[in-house]
């Protein structure tokens, strides 16, 4: 729009004249503290239609936000919604969301990337106790960190809930500096909780798959360099990403049977 970039969501069953979706833009206004996005950029979406999640600008620098849409204004036309813009890490710049999924009880876990001090490192948010009143429900960040721990510059871009895994409830999958790459895609997995569990594991993908054997097969693992990981499916069995196969050329890759669950490094 002339003001910036604006997210919008387009029903497609709502048509113009000539049979085109009709987007609605989405300003993103904090329902607590009534803050306003100056830009907005949706970019994911529950499967229903009407969760959405993204990134959006201030005076200062980019805030990662989800918001509800609750139905169109009849007065006005514009998109009722219920937003949140979510928290940072503490010395954290910037935030920004990319990936959401929606559990079955209606729960919302959000995947994205927020700065810390040390660099941006991959992050979930999820609703929990507040820490200062554990009578209050609000938004909670997690910092799931980078491969490498002195220059961390690591995002998440999917994210999928299991319920009953052996490592933890969630998988996220992204891209993140790592001590012999610039990117490297990679799988966390655990549960939403601040506290550091024993359970759960956070490796590049390369790494699994060479270990584990699940490469073999289709020569994937040490024959590639899985520079990032895009997306993964609902059930968290199936990875999608890109990278430089083994001809040097930049391609795209699926992972499918992916063993989320604990890990056998069984292989050389």
């Amino acid at each position: 729009a002339k003001t910036g970039p604006k997210a919008f969501r387009a029903d497609t069953t709502v048509v113009d004249a000539d049979g085109v979706p009709v987007p609605v833009q989405l300003t993103i206004q904090d329902t607590v503290t009534l803050q306003t996005l100056q830009s907005s950029s949706a970019q994911a979406v529950s499967a229903d239609g009407t969760i959405i999640a993204g990134y959006g600008s201030t005076k200062i620098a980019n805030r990662a936000f989800v918001t509800t849409f609750l139905g169109m204004d009849e007065s006005t036309g514009e998109a009722i919604l219920e937003s949140y813009i979510l928290p940072m890490l503490g010395g954290g710049k910037f935030a920004e969301a990319y990936a959401l999924t929606v559990t079955d009880e209606g729960v919302i876990y959000v995947a994205g990337r927020c700065d810390s001090p040390k660099g941006p490192v991959a992050c979930i948010w999820f609703q929990g106790d507040d820490p200062a009143t554990a009578e209050t429900e609000t938004w909670l960040i997690k910092d799931l960190g980078a491969l490498s721990k002195k220059n961390k510059d690591a995002v998440a871009t999917g994210i999928a809930y299991r319920v009953g895994s052996a490592v933890g409830d969630l998988i996220v999958v992204g891209r993140s500096q790592s001590i012999l790459y610039p990117s490297e895609a990679f799988v966390w997995t655990g549960n939403p909780v601040l506290e550091d569990e024993v359970i759960g594991y956070f490796y590049d993908l390369e790494y699994i798959l060479t270990k584990t054997g699940a490469g073999e097969a289709s020569s994937m693992g040490s024959s590639w360099i899985l520079w990032e990981a895009t997306g993964i499916s609902a059930a968290g069995d199936r990875i999608v990403g890109w990278g430089i196969n083994p001809e040097g050329g930049v391609e795209a890759w699926v992972v499918t049977d992916y063993p989320f669950d604990e890990l056998e490094f069984t292989h050389e």
